[in-house]
C-alpha cells in the first residue's frame, strides 16, 4: 500500500491512521501498553463515568490514571449532564491524559436506562452543550464517539445529521462513528457507507470509523474505500496486539512482519497476565484474563483445545502452566 503521511488529531500527531478504540472492561493499562509497544500510536481508556473524576480519593487510584510510558492516551468519558462532563474532562486533562473523548455511542442497556451513552443520540441539544462546555474547560484535543443513529427511524436520521453538524461547527478534533445504530448493539454488519457520507459532507472534519475490523486487510480497505481519515480497532485487537505491528508496517510501505511464533505468543500472554496481576489479586486476575485468552487462542493451530485449556485454569499456576503447555514457553 502507499505509505501514509502522519495524521493529526488536534495537537496530537500520529504515525498511522489506525488506533486502539476504547473498550469497556478491556482497554486497561496492560492492553494499552501492549498495543503501544506493537506500534499503535494512540490508545483510549475504557469508558469512565464522569462523576468519578469529581472524587479526589477515587482519582488517586492507579486504574483511573495514565501510566508513564504509554502517552499519548485518551480518557473516554461517559455522562448525562454537560456541566459534569466538562468538569470531568478538566480533571482528566489535569492528571495527564493527552485528550478527552465523549462517549455518546455506548449501547449497553444499563447505560441507556440511565440516559447516558447512546441514549444521547436522541438528544442533540445535550450533546451540543456537552461539547461546547468541554471545549471551554480544556486545552487538550476533544473527540467524540457516536453511532449512525439511535435506530433507523427518520427522526433518528435527523438527529444523527444534527450531531455531525455539531461536531463540525464546534471544532471537535475527531469524530469517531460506529457503523451501527444504538438499537442494533453489535448485531448485523457495520454500515461504512454512512461513515463515508459524513466525511464527504464535512471534508474538513477528522472522521474515524469503527465496526467489524478484525484484520489489517479490512482496516486498510475500509479506510481507503470510505475516504475517511482513520480507523478505530476495537474487538479485533483483543488478544492480538500484532495487528498494530502489521498495520504500522503497511502504513509505512514496508512488508508486514512475519506472524508471531507460538513461543512469542506465549511470552506476550504471560506478560499480559503478569501486568494484570499487578493490579488485581490472583483470584480476580485469572477470571479477568479469560476474555483476553479467547482472543489470543485464535492464532493457535489448535484453537479450540487451547482455548478450553486456558479457560479451565482456576489459579495463577494453572493458567501459567496452560500457557506453557500450549505455547512451549
Amino acid at each position: 500500500m502507499t505509505p501514509y503521511n502522519t495524521i493529526k488529531i488536534g495537537t496530537l500527531e500520529l504515525s498511522m491512521p489506525f488506533i486502539q478504540a476504547a473498550l469497556a472492561g478491556y482497554t486497561d493499562y496492560p492492553m494499552r501498553h501492549l498495543a503501544r509497544r506493537f506500534g499503535c500510536p494512540l490508545t483510549f481508556t475504557g469508558v469512565m463515568l464522569d462523576r468519578i473524576a469529581l472524587h479526589p480519593k477515587a482519582m488517586r487510584q492507579l486504574k483511573f490514571l495514565p501510566h508513564d510510558g504509554e502517552h499519548p492516551v485518551v480518557a473516554q468519558i461517559l455522562g448525562d449532564d454537560p456541566a459534569i462532563i466538562a468538569q470531568a474532562a478538566a480533571v482528566f486533562e489535569q492528571v495527564g491524559y493527552a485528550a478527552v473523548d465523549l462517549n455518546f455511542a455506548c449501547p449497553v442497556p444499563k447505560v441507556l436506562r440511565r440516559l447516558r451513552g447512546g441514549f444521547l443520540m436522541q438528544k442533540p441539544d445535550i450533546i451540543l452543550q456537552a461539547v461546547r462546555l468541554t471545549r471551554q474547560a480544556v486545552a487538550c484535543p476533544v473527540s467524540m464517539k457516536i453511532r449512525i443513529g439511535y435506530d433507523h427511524s427518520a427522526a433518528s436520521e435527523e438527529d444523527f445529521q444534527s450531531i455531525c453538524q455539531i461536531a463540525a461547527d464546534e471544532g471537535v478534533d475527531m469524530l469517531a462513528i460506529h457503523g451501527r445504530t444504538v438499537s442494533q448493539k453489535y448485531r448485523g454488519k457495520a454500515d461504512w457507507s454512512r461513515i463515508a457520507a459524513v466525511k464527504q459532507r464535512f471534508p474538513r472534519l477528522t472522521v474515524f470509523g469503527s465496526g467489524d475490523i478484525f484484520c489489517a486487510d479490512t482496516a486498510i480497505e475500509r479506510q481507503t474505500q470510505s475516504g475517511i481519515d482513520g480507523v478505530l480497532v476495537a474487538r479485533g485487537a483483543v488478544g492480538n496486539p500484532w495487528l498494530f505491528a502489521e498495520l504500522l508496517a503497511r502504513s509505512q510501505g514496508s512488508p508486514p512482519p512475519p506472524p508471531p511464533t507460538l513461543a512469542e505468543q506465549g511470552r506476550v500472554m504471560q506478560e499480559h497476565f503478569e501486568m494484570i496481576c499487578q493490579g488485581r489479586k490472583d483470584n480476580r486476575a485469572v477470571p479477568y484474563f479469560r476474555k483476553f485468552a479467547v482472543g489470543y487462542s485464535k492464532r493457535h493451530p489448535e484453537r479450540k483445545k487451547t482455548m478450553l485449556a486456558l479457560l479451565a485454569a482456576k489459579t495463577r499456576p494453572q493458567l501459567l502452566d496452560a500457557i506453557k503447555t500450549a505455547y512451549g514457553v
